[in-house]
């Protein structure tokens, strides 16, 4: 009886050593996986990079771009803009036009994109969205902003119904330029450019580009939840926030992104804006800290020249209000706020050119 006992025992005891030598070896290998060759891969991957930065998955899921009032925004008409690739090939850009909400009940259906846009007498603004979206999912915003403005919405390369290429900060930067051309030649009406999130970044820069290197110079620029540069905002991302402990981050992660132009210099291209910026953060925002709104509003003050590049304003939104990263553009007042950032703009435009 002893003997058949303790063959009882040493016979659980085997299968626990089994059992612990087996896990101890996945967790080995996950751990290899994810924090060994993961990085690795990544390091010398372009496309896992832009997939990672861009997180360029359809949100929402299944869009029905051809039915915008699916998303309650009536009067807005889905088409495409062609734009040059730097190949020499064309790409097209899924875009929404959506009218000012007091002709949103306006039959859209016999008017081309570029027919409507001739004949209205608003502002025209182009809206660049952030990572994680296609242009059916700012819905908040578009109803916040219609009430101003016509909005042109625009889907870039790899996103939404646009052509599925590999996104960049160039090609799309290249692309929004082509696409503020395609707006300058259907109206003589003031254009603003408004980008959120990383959206903003990639504002900046074409604002930048469209000053440098076509000598023109959109009427204002505003900055929703804007991040100062990748690098910095890296560690909020969630591959940051994997990663970031580690002793080669730099080395996989941060370098590799620069080295193939994954910058997003907005702290730098801010610089070079020739026009009145409105910059909005939100105190609460979990994804892009408020301290980058906020940095970005100094640089912008004390490194241009105001007089001749026009004012910077900083709107601070209370975590009281749980505006988060999305919420912002419901806030009560922010009519009022686009409207005098408007009268500056004019002022601006009047004084300068």
């Amino acid at each position: 009886m002893y003997l058949k006992l303790n063959s009882e025992l040493s016979r659980w005891q085997k299968y626990a050593v089994i059992f612990s030598i087996t896990l101890l070896t996945i967790f080995l290998l996950l751990f290899l996986a994810i924090w060994v060759i993961f990085p690795i891969v990544f390091m010398n991957n372009i496309s896992v990079q832009a997939s990672s930065i861009f997180l360029n998955i359809d949100n929402p899921s299944r869009p029905d771009f051809d039915n915008p009032a699916k998303y309650d925004l009536d009067g807005t008409v889905n088409f495409f803009i062609t734009t040059n690739n730097t190949d020499g090939n064309s790409v097209a850009i899924g875009t929404w036009l959506i009218l000012p909400e007091n002709q949103q009940n306006m039959s859209v259906g016999l008017h081309s994109a570029g027919e409507l846009l001739a004949n209205t007498s608003y502002p025209v603004l182009l809206y660049m969205h952030g990572v994680y979206a296609n242009r059916a999912k700012p819905i908040y915003a578009y109803k916040a902003l219609r009430k101003q403005f016509i909005i042109i919405a625009i889907d870039y390369r790899g996103f939404g119904d646009s052509s599925n290429l590999q996104p960049s900060e160039l090609g799309i930067v290249n692309d929004t330029i082509q696409i503020y051309e395609w707006i300058r030649n259907n109206t003589q009406n003031e254009i603003y450019i408004w980008g959120h999130s990383l959206g903003s970044a990639l504002a900046t820069h074409v604002v930048r580009k469209l000053r440098e290197e076509h000598d023109i110079i959109p009427m204002g620029l505003f900055l929703e939840s804007p991040l100062t540069t990748l690098r910095e905002a890296m560690p909020k991302h969630p591959i940051g926030k994997l990663f970031s402990w580690l002793a080669y981050f730099d080395e996989t992660f941060l370098n590799p992104l620069e080295k193939n132009g994954f910058h997003f210099r907005t702290s730098t291209n801010i610089l070079y804006v020739d026009c009145p910026i409105m910059i909005l953060h939100a105190k609460d925002d979990d994804v892009v800290p408020w301290e980058f709104g906020s940095k970005l509003t100094k640089l912008a003050l004390e490194r241009r020249c105001i007089e001749a590049q026009g004012d910077v304003i900083y709107y601070q939104f209370d975590e009281k209000f749980g505006y988060n990263h999305m919420h912002i553009t419901t806030d009560p007042h922010l009519n009022v706020y686009i409207r005098t950032f408007l009268d500056e703009c004019r002022r601006m435009n009047r004084m300068v050119r």
